[in-house]
């Protein structure tokens, strides 16, 4: 069954997604969730290609989603609309976010098959169903269902 949050989501998704798009940007990844006594809407954008999303950008989608928003009504209470760009070191949250970080490092913080949360820096190898093939610095071959990361983010080495 369906939450109402996810319905949301899936909803306001599909509306920043036909926005962005005619803006020449794209979703990256949305949430929609409670922060403190209000709840937040997050739209993080990009743009197609190798550019990263300016600030520019964000206001732009910010002011025609907040207008589509308005129009459609698809949140049935008071919200706050943030727009952003992911970050260089980006949540890995969608199967999709996992097959562009295909041969890059990542942070994954997982539970292992003994319950054990484990956070490593690995490479992405492959993904096989609902797992990824990861390999360590030691050369170490892990394979890691998507549904035990509890959290997991490109991996910058500054």
């Amino acid at each position: 069954m369906v939450s109402e949050t996810e319905r949301i989501e899936t909803a306001v998704e599909a509306l920043a997604e036909r926005v962005a798009q005619g803006l020449g940007l794209a979703v990256y990844d949305l949430r929609f969730r409670q922060a403190g006594p209000r709840w937040k809407l997050q739209v993080f954008i990009e743009r197609a290609g190798e550019a990263p999303a300016t600030l520019d950008d964000c206001e732009r989608l910010s002011r025609q989603l907040s207008h589509e928003l308005d129009a459609d009504d698809p949140i049935p209470h008071a919200y706050d609309l943030e727009v952003s760009t992911p970050g260089i070191e980006r949540a890995l949250r969608r199967r999709r976010h996992w097959e562009r970080a295909l041969g890059r490092r990542v942070r994954v913080r997982w539970r292992d098959e003994t319950g054990k949360v484990r956070t490593e820096v690995l490479t992405v190898r492959a993904l096989n169903g609902d797992s990824a093939a990861l390999t360590g610095g030691n050369g170490e071959e892990l394979v890691v269902p998507l549904s035990r990361v509890l959290s997991a983010r490109l991996h910058i080495d500054w």
